[in-house]
């Protein structure tokens, strides 16, 4: 390839690390993702790679992201500056990211505009967790200091917007696991199937998840789950196991660093280590009660063929994909819309996703990232998609990578999706009565708990509803038999919250 007319402000991917600590040790998720960008900037080649680092972005730690999640042993106040004082960086600017799985892409494409634009030459992106190590200290009842005190400037981005109604968080959704249950189960009904069909489906498709993993070096969990031991596992819900879900239990860090074409060929870093960013775009979506469409997410679609298509790329053209897999139909949901399928026929993961590889909390695209990084240098052709999301398929993101040369202007170029587009299914404050659209049975210790409804009006409003704590015949009815499409008594709201029975129950 020549590369030799690329213009000076054309961003490339020139290195990328990762970190993964499979026993437990007493070190912070600060140590490993300071780890993982020493190696990011080893693996660059080139000379003073760490001096030029203008920008440093981390993503942001679960510990941070909300209050039941905190760490007890401390933290650090300026995560970025944690890294740059570890590598030997003086970097302008610091960034430490909202929530989201999203977030890794989300950064890429800010840091991919600002180097257009000129505002920025090379910019390291890094993240991690050392979950792993924080629960094994508890455990033992160890005492471990992580703080670490800086007085640099942060632009530290907070927690951003709620990713959920009031009336949902009202009625026991109070865990992802909850929103990406009722998203499944309203795709099982789209599909017709029954669920021991529907989950039989699920393991298929998890077990090459898990094939993959298991070849991973940089995996958390070694070893290949068949499809019968994904299913086997403990039950979280009538349709998942703990095995089929993202695991956040890891000590994992990755990074990877971009930067101008100008300032790659100023630093000497070989031609060979560059990737080009082809097509990229993000955008969030309506909260679940109000989609259209509550088994999928139109957004995440939206993202991936907008990718797709300022890269002028066809799915058929990719030759390597890895879809954000917190949950299966984080897959379908982006399967489903590229007309990929979903039996495990075409490899739909480079790491072994979120349940195998693991799930280092936010930060897990940076992994896809940095595989894309290596993959991609074996060859001058091939094109790769990796695609993102945050909440409960609320923010989504997506790119499509190459080694061969790209020489849009990307701060001149649309990336962003503004829901606006996406049809609003209005909230029914006090229903009374209504359809049930998609359901989930929670479980407890192995037992069926409490059951949990999307519902719609007559006239077209959705709400969500729960059983009353002492209602476990309702929590068993809709285990019994299909309740899809089944008419629901719902009881006058007190705070927000709306406890349902079965109409037919009632008669």
């Amino acid at each position: 390839m020549n590369l030799n007319n690329i213009p000076d402000n054309t961003p490339v991917l020139v290195g990328a690390g990762q970190v993964v600590e499979r026993e437990a040790t007493h070190n912070s998720p600060m140590n490993l993702a300071s780890r993982a960008a020493a190696d990011a900037v080893a693996d660059c080649g080139g000379r003073d790679i760490a001096a030029a680092i203008d920008t440093i972005a981390m993503v942001r730690l679960f510990s941070d992201s909300a209050p039941m999640w905190a760490c007890p042993f401390g933290r650090s106040n300026n995560p970025p500056q944690s890294i740059a004082t570890h590598i030997g960086a003086n970097p302008h600017d610091r960034i430490y990211s909202q929530p989201g799985g999203n977030q890794p892409l989300h950064l890429l494409i800010e840091a991919a505009k600002a180097i257009s634009s000129g505002d920025k030459s090379m910019v390291l992106l890094a993240g991690a967790e050392a979950i792993r190590n924080q629960r094994s200290a508890q455990r033992k009842d160890q005492t471990l200091d992580w703080a670490e005190d800086f007085s640099e400037a942060l632009d530290d981005r907070g927690l951003g917007v709620p990713l959920a109604t009031r009336q949902e968080q009202k009625n026991g959704m109070v865990m992802p696991v909850f929103y990406y249950i009722l998203i499944e189960q309203a795709r099982r009904a789209r599909l017709a199937l029954d669920v021991d069909a529907y989950r039989a489906a699920c393991g298929e498709l998890l077990q090459t998840f898990s094939q993959v993993a298991a070849d991973n070096p940089y995996s958390q969990f070694p070893g290949a789950m068949t499809a019968a031991d994904i299913l086997g596992a403990d039950p979280m819900t009538h349709l998942y196991t703990k095995r089929m879900v993202a695991q956040d239990g890891v000590n994992q860090a990755a990074a990877v660093i971009l930067c101008s074409v100008g300032k790659a060929r100023e630093l000497g870093i070989p031609e060979q280590n560059w990737v080009f960013l082809h097509g990229v775009a993000e955008g969030s979506e309506l909260n679940l009660s109000e989609r259209a469409d509550p088994d999928t997410s139109a957004m995440a679609g939206l993202v991936a063929n907008r990718a797709l298509d300022i890269a002028a790329t066809a799915t058929a053209d990719l030759d390597m994909i890895d879809i954000y897999s917190c949950f299966p139909c984080a897959v379908t949901a982006i399967s489903d819309q590229l007309g990929l399928p979903a039996d495990g026929s075409v490899p739909l993961t480079m790491t072994g996703g979120l349940p195998y590889f693991g799930g280092p909390g936010n930060n897990y695209s940076m992994h896809a990232l940095a595989e894309t990084v290596w993959r991609l240098r074996d060859s001058e052709s091939a094109r790769a998609l990796v695609t993102a999301n945050g909440g409960m398929l609320s923010k989504h993101a997506a790119g499509v990578f190459s080694r061969r040369p790209s020489v849009l202007n990307w701060a001149e170029t649309e990336t962003y999706i503004d829901n606006a587009v996406l049809e609003r299914k209005p909230i029914a404050a006090d229903p009374g009565t209504g359809t049930i659209i998609s359901y989930t049975v929670n479980y407890y210790q192995g037992t069926p708990a409490q059951a949990i409804v999307l519902g719609e009006t007559d006239g077209g409003e959705r709400f969500i509803s729960c059983t009353a704590p002492e209602d476990q015949a309702t929590v068993q009815a809709l285990l019994e038999s299909e309740p899809t499409g089944k008419r629901v008594l719902v009881a006058p709201p007190k705070d927000h919250t709306l406890h349902f029975t079965l109409a037919e129950s009632a008669q």
